[in-house]
């Protein structure tokens, strides 16, 4: 059933996710986050209000089809997993869309502009006060845990007055990106390759355009410089060692592939090619039931072409010899 854009949502997710908490219902969680908001923010707001709320989750990439089959979507970084995605979910939105409600503004009010809040604190409450109409008279408190499963606290879970209410937000990752684990029940499974190198240099396109500077990681100009940045921050990980969040954002884009795809490409009915977009899309077409085209999120073209010196080259091989071993003959 579809839903209008200002209509009141609290069910427009599976049964698995409908509740949040088991004593609230989803509109007085969004009514007290509402009112938690407004006092965080009374110094900003004054006389504008958040007209509008919505929960954005995010789940495991182990899903349902419409067609009613199972699907695995083993993603990894670098390998247009965002435009992907876009494109599942813009014909799947329970995906990623949690409970929305739009709240009607009184004279003399003006909407507040969009923003998204966060999970770290303290721009997100750890206790909800529910009015004490909604509990027989007697206010109460509830701890409130909207976390998603990576506890990356710079993805936005909760949008505010937002100017485009039916769209999943665009650097948004619905279908987090986990470490490989075979889901045998899924009727497909699928995953895009990409070829080691390339993926490299486009790792660094990405940190040197979008990774925030800090004692931690220090945005790289060239990719002699970012070599031994992501070598550094491999080996930490070999050792386990513990890592900041821009770190851990280092480390996800140079991780191997093998990480985030296994060693074992009999595990999947289907393997793309980074760049196969024609028979992917077809896939995804049959899969979903409607034409699917994939969206240009995070596109590299246009930018200039970089090349590794052979030294620094052999020293990347190294990295990913287990991805030539076990998926070069996709590349």
């Amino acid at each position: 059933m579809a839903h209008s854009p200002l209509a009141n949502i609290g069910d427009s997710w599976s049964p698995h996710w409908r509740s949040i908490h088991p004593m609230l219902t989803d509109g007085e969680i969004l009514d007290a986050l509402r009112d938690f908001l407004h006092q965080k923010f009374a110094a900003d707001l004054q006389h504008y209000r958040i007209v509008s709320l919505q929960i954005v989750k995010q789940t495991a990439p182990f899903f349902r089809l419409p067609n009613g089959r199972l699907c695995h979507w083993a993603q990894s970084t670098k390998t247009a997993s965002l435009s992907i995605e876009a494109a599942i979910c813009k014909h799947m939105p329970h995906l990623w869309r949690g409970p929305y409600k739009h709240y009607p503004l009184v004279d003399g009010q003006e909407p507040a502009a969009a923003r998204d809040i966060y999970t770290n604190p303290p721009l997100f409450p750890d206790t909800l006060r529910v009015p004490a109409a909604a509990r027989g008279g007697q206010a109460r408190q509830y701890r409130i845990d909207l976390n998603h499963p990576s506890a990356d606290p710079t993805w936005a879970l909760l949008r505010c007055n937002a100017e485009k209410s039916g769209e999943k937000p665009s650097s948004f990752h619905a279908l987090h990106i986990e470490a490989f684990r075979p889901r045998p029940s899924a009727a497909l499974r699928f995953c895009v390759v990409r070829e080691p190198i390339e993926r490299f240099v486009s790792a660094f396109h990405y940190m040197r355009d979008f990774a925030p500077a800090s004692a931690s990681v220090l945005r790289p100009e060239t990719l002699a410089d970012f070599v031994p940045q992501a070598e550094a921050i491999l080996r930490r990980a070999q050792a386990n060692d513990k890592f900041h969040l821009e770190e851990r954002r280092v480390l996800e884009h140079v991780l191997p592939q093998v990480f985030f795809i296994g060693r074992d490409p009999a595990y999947y009915t289907h393997i793309f090619r980074m760049g196969e977009w024609e028979r992917l899309e077809a896939c995804l077409s049959e899969w979903v039931g409607k034409s699917v085209q994939l969206p240009h999120v995070n596109a590299s073209s246009g930018k200039e072409t970089i090349s590794l010196t052979p030294a620094l080259q052999r020293r990347v091989e190294a990295w990913y010899a287990e991805d030539d071993k076990f998926w070069g003959r996709y590349f």
